[in-house]
């Protein structure tokens, strides 16, 4: 199996709480193919049959479907990552057993099927998904399997079955979660083998900053490339927040993929922001641009702060908001002028903020607290 040297940068369908239709991802397609980026994951936490119900096998619509769309996506020159997430009931006391025997056990036949099926389709690579499963392999197993090593050892099982190389998410996939098990990245760069690909987000799950130094010391761990699984812009963690303005603290690195928002204009919006500002020398005058290309009023430049970046780090600072009347104003007018598919998308965003700007001026009465706010914020709050 020969080891891939194309850059990997796209689009990453990997969030909670939304599902994109097929219109949907071959829009993100044609975009990716305008901006020269080159992957889309397929690993929707939303689809039951990625994760809770792995071992169901597409139905007949679903591959349908899925046909029409990575032959679109091969005429568009992007690749289609696959993602499979087994870890959730995965028997593998029963895979070690079994590998031990020269047997493939109950678990990986069906793994192996699913994926099998997968490949079937053009252009299609297969991934493997270990995030965000419980911390709870060694009250399951004990201390006789290494997670990490298993973990490995199961995507070079397949990537053997399928002679190709595959696409890997560790369980610990950002330095900030190595707390939980201080060997599985050890254990699992030991087993996995090199010419696979493994994801990785940072020294956080949504990192400030990522470096050619810190992807020197992260391959030291894990001998494999690396790709940066960016959740810069995800919001499933915080849905009242958006956040859309330049990608910075990543220029020039280039195996690079974008875990966005599931609203599809606003991940139009921004593929093209990542596109004009990761490696700009002025990505914030990059950025403007990009905003007002696509019709964005330029009220919103005003309010711009508040949508800006997330907030890094494990213990964010709170910073302190200086509320100016003009915000309001601002506001208002692109919450009830500004009229277009992605003014629908960020409503709710737009009224949050003018809410929550309100209350920290004490500008709103108990009545309107109780409308707005959730019961318990509403208790809390007055």
């Amino acid at each position: 199996m020969k080891k891939k040297n194309k850059l990997l940068n796209g689009y990453i369908e990997g969030y909670y709480g939304r599902l994109l239709t097929w219109e949907e991802r071959n829009r993100i397609i044609s975009n990716l193919n305008r901006n020269r980026m080159n992957f889309f994951f397929y690993a929707p936490k939303e689809d039951n049959k990625h994760r809770l119900n792995w071992k169901q096998n597409y139905d007949s619509s679903w591959k349908k479907n899925f046909k029409e769309f990575s032959d679109n996506a091969k005429l568009n020159n992007v690749t289609i990552i696959t993602g499979i997430s087994p870890g959730l009931d995965f028997d593998f006391l029963d895979f070690k057993k079994k590998a031990l025997q020269n047997k493939i056990s109950n678990d990986l036949k069906i793994l192996l099927k699913k994926c099998f099926e997968l490949l079937q389709f053009q252009g299609v690579e297969i991934s493997l998904l270990f995030d965000d499963l419980p911390n709870n392999f060694k009250s399951i197993y004990g201390n006789n399997i290494s997670e990490g090593s298993i973990h490995a050892e199961l995507a070079n099982t397949v990537a053997s079955f399928c002679n190709r190389n595959i696409y890997v998410v560790p369980r610990i996939y950002a330095d900030e979660l190595i707390c939980e098990d201080r060997n599985y990245l050890l254990n699992f760069g030991k087993v996995i083998n090199k010419t696979n690909f493994t994801f990785y987000s940072g020294k956080n799950v949504v990192s400030k900053k990522i470096s050619q130094d810190f992807l020197s010391r992260i391959s030291k761990i894990i001998p494999t490339k690396i790709i940066i699984w960016d959740n810069f812009y995800a919001n499933d963690y915080c849905p009242r927040k958006l956040f859309i303005g330049p990608l910075i603290g990543r220029k020039n690195i280039q195996d690079l993929m974008i875990n966005p928002t599931g609203l599809i204009e606003t991940d139009l919006l921004i593929l093209d922001i990542i596109k004009e500002t990761q490696n700009s020398n002025q990505p914030n005058k990059a950025w403007k641009t990009v905003i007002l290309n696509h019709k964005i009023p330029p009220s919103f430049l005003n309010i711009k702060k508040y949508f800006f970046k997330p907030a890094f780090g494990k213990n964010p600072n709170i910073k302190e908001v200086f509320v100016l009347s003009e915000n309001i104003e601002h506001l208002d007018y692109l919450l009830w002028k500004w009229k277009s598919p992605l003014s629908r998308e960020w409503f709710p965003f737009l009224l949050g903020l003018k809410h929550d700007l309100q209350l920290s001026q004490m500008q709103l009465s108990s009545e309107r607290i109780i409308k707005t706010q959730t019961g318990p914020l509403a208790k809390y709050l007055l």
